[in-house]
């Protein structure tokens, strides 16, 4: 769906006496994240075999320093490797790309293709949408880069939550187009114009509390500024022009997640761009380049990683 002659949408802007709460709740998640995220990471407590290859930074963006997973039984003078490219979650405002170490090394070694875990400036010190200037600076970067041993023909993106819907911001670059032969995007928050009560109300009857519910309106007053359009598309990519995104785009969702319902209309609004014939059920089908799978029973963040 194009987004021309959509009208803007914007948030109702929060108090500032909200504002102040939810960056002193912000602050102090972050200092403890930092902390514990640090432990888990100290040598003699991470597996080592989950460690990248290699890590690089690129002067585009001299900050950011990302993670290079190499095929153990790559050799010098192998065939060029297809490339994914990892994008971490957390909110747009937590962690780092060693967050998706153990999924990046373990799909990398068990489908010999050569990994980059990128990493992105944070919220709220960097607000949308300066993750997604410097991702695009990143990513063109890696594309360019040859001393990586990867096939420019076969370069798939993705990532889980946050980074999923900067995936999907990204790949609509006019400056990218035609570099992705693919997209996958896990739980992705896709639409900023659902109403938090709306979102939570389109869950199963049955489905435990969604711990997101309580983080919502801090991570978006984090991430974007009240006079944002939620209807942007590299914001909210319910609303990006199929034509600007990879030719082939598998969206996963969680059943118990209040994203999931905007993750399906997504998927549903791509899919029907062509005249293909649908294949499969309710719960996982593929249509014109699209596939939709909607993982039973999961919550958001607890999905992990089984295959691309």
């Amino acid at each position: 769906m194009a987004s021309q002659a959509i009208e803007p949408i914007y948030r109702t802007p929060f108090p500032s006496s909200t504002r102040f709460f939810f960056a002193c709740k912000l602050y102090i998640i972050k200092f403890v994240v930092k902390c514990v995220f640090g432990v888990f990471n100290f040598p003699g407590i991470k597996n080592k075999n989950h460690n990248p290859t290699s890590t690089k930074v690129y002067p585009v963006q001299p900050s950011l320093r990302h993670r290079i997973f190499v095929p153990k039984s790559h050799k010098s003078g192998d065939p060029p490797l297809p490339l994914y490219l990892d994008i971490h979650g957390g909110g747009f405002v937590l962690f780092d790309p060693s967050l998706d170490d153990e999924f990046c090394a373990n799909f990398c070694n068990e489908n010999k293709v050569l990994v980059v875990s990128l990493d992105y400036p944070l919220a709220p010190a960097h607000p949308y949408p300066e993750p997604v200037y410097a991702l695009i600076d990143v990513v063109k970067a890696v594309l360019e880069d040859e001393s990586l041993p990867f096939d420019k023909k076969k370069v798939v993106i993705g990532g889980g939550s946050a980074g999923a819907n900067l995936a999907l911001a990204i790949a609509q670059d006019p400056s990218l187009q035609g570099k992705f032969g693919a997209l996958v995007a896990f739980y992705p928050p896709c639409d900023f114009t659902t109403p938090v009560e709306t979102a939570i109300a389109n869950r199963p009857k049955h489905a435990p509390k969604d711990p997101m519910a309580d983080m919502a309106g801090m991570f978006d007053c984090a991430y974007f500024a009240d006079n944002q359009d939620l209807r942007d598309p590299q914001l909210s990519p319910r609303w990006a022009d199929r034509a600007k995104l990879p030719p082939k785009i598998y969206i996963v969702g969680c059943d118990f997640d209040m994203l999931c319902h905007d993750a399906e209309a997504m998927a549903e609004s791509f899919a029907s761009v062509g005249d293909g014939e649908r294949t499969g059920a309710h719960d996982c089908w593929e249509q014109n380049g699209v596939k939709w799978e909607r993982c039973l029973g999961e919550e958001h963040g607890k999905l992990i990683f089984r295959e691309l």
